[in-house]
């Protein structure tokens, strides 16, 4: 091996390293260095060393005293997560979201704006950077260095194009990356929504779910399903993998924008929920929403939310769809991978909570092998943040992990 061979072989070590040391930190919120260093299994000079580098950097801080074996004291240290961090931000059909977090996770700020249809996709862009600066620009102690950026559809990287987003005009096959980049001053990560959100429970969940198969179902606007397989994000050839949404549940339906026919996300979604309700109600059914929704023409998830609590016949029956379809689409995603665990997020677990997840956990157990029944566990999602908007930041958390020094001159520059 060459000198050349073995500085480029040293760097790499160096990076995975530093890498696993802010994880451990971001995991444990306070730790002294000698317990990064037993977690890590590194020896204890090269973590003084790490920690020293962070530390210059201010990605690091020292924190209080720590007792430890024997009466022993050492120095606590911890990611600077008040003063550093990222940017999350989610495109849905209705509306998007930024929320800024720090390194260590803390959520310094959220906001949700409307997308308005008479907007171009030029126009909706334009909005969403001009929002996600503000924000940034208004956290005067809170060094923003990237952001993570989720959209509601397959996006390929190789080539910078969202391949297809039903129900959402105009943003297939935009250079999407390009256009959010331009103008903006720190790095910008694209990934698909669901992507965002298995990713999320992996980030918040490292220690259970590092060495686990887990399927994310993101049941809102659309249907997505993220994969995780033993601490690894699986998105396919093209990064298009786990598009759940667009299988086939009924070969002689109705053809989807995708391409194909008769596709769960024709039958299942929260729009299809309210479409379906609409429609009900225009027929003269009577509702529990009905007054609600004549004075202001919205359906809320709070709406539908105390509908099915009160049974009303309505929402209910229609829901009651949603579950035995989102089910059916489950289901294949647990034959195809199977999975040990499948979490089920978004807006319909959201309004459905464990009357949702009742119902197709159900179905779920008539439907498969008692024997993978028996290995798998199917829960709704616990991250209190909307896990798309956490998935997007961590994405670009990840980034900054694996070089911090980067990042955090980058931004000195500017």
């Amino acid at each position: 091996m060459n000198t050349e061979e073995k500085s480029i072989n040293q760097e790499k070590q160096q990076k995975i390293n530093r890498t696993l040391v802010l994880r451990l930190l971001r995991q444990e919120k306070l730790a002294s260095r000698a317990d990064i260093a037993k977690l890590s299994g590194l020896q204890r000079a090269t973590i003084t060393n790490i920690v020293k580098e962070l530390m210059d950097l201010g990605i690091v801080v020292e924190d209080g005293i720590l007792s430890g074996n024997k009466g022993r004291r050492s120095i606590g240290i911890r990611m600077n997560g008040g003063n550093f961090g990222v940017a999350g931000v989610m495109v849905t059909r209705e509306y998007f979201g930024v929320s800024l977090i720090g390194l260590s996770g803390e959520i310094h700020e959220t906001k949700y704006f409307k997308l308005e249809e008479t907007d171009s996709v030029y126009e909706s862009i334009q909005r969403i950077k001009k929002e996600t600066y503000h924000m940034m620009a208004a956290q005067k102690d809170f060094r923003t260095l990237a952001v993570g950026f989720a959209v509601p559809g397959p996006y390929k990287i190789d080539g910078d194009e969202i391949i297809f987003i039903t129900n959402l005009v105009g943003w297939d096959g935009i250079p999407i990356s390009s256009l959010l980049q331009e103008g903006f001053d720190v790095p910008i990560y694209i990934e698909n929504d669901a992507n965002a959100g298995a990713f999320a429970q992996l980030w918040n969940y490292e220690k259970t779910l590092a060495k686990k198969d887990m399927a994310y179902i993101v049941a809102g606007q659309g249907i997505g399903c993220g994969i995780i397989s033993n601490g690894v994000l699986l998105k396919g050839a093209l990064g298009i993998a786990g598009e759940i949404g667009h299988t086939t549940i009924d070969h002689c339906g109705p053809r989807c924008e995708c391409g194909n026919y008769g596709c769960l996300e024709m039958y299942c979604s929260m729009l299809v929920l309210k479409k379906n309700i609409r429609k009900r109600l225009k027929n003269g059914e009577n509702s529990y929403v009905r007054e609600e929704y004549e004075r202001t023409g919205n359906l809320s998830q709070q709406l539908l939310k105390e509908a099915i609590k009160k049974q009303d016949i309505v929402v209910k029956e229609e829901f009651d769809k949603m579950c035995e379809y989102l089910a059916v689409g489950i289901i294949n995603i647990i034959n195809q991978l199977n999975p040990e665990l499948v979490i089920i997020g978004d807006a319909l677990a959201e309004i459905g909570g464990e009357y949702m997840l009742n119902k197709i956990k159900k179905k779920i157990q008539n439907r498969v092998r008692p024997i993978i029944w028996e290995n798998l566990q199917v829960e709704l999602n616990e991250i209190p943040e909307n896990p798309i908007l956490v998935g997007a930041a961590a994405i670009a958390a990840q980034k900054i992990f694996e070089n911090p020094a980067e990042f955090i001159e980058g931004a000195t520059k500017k």
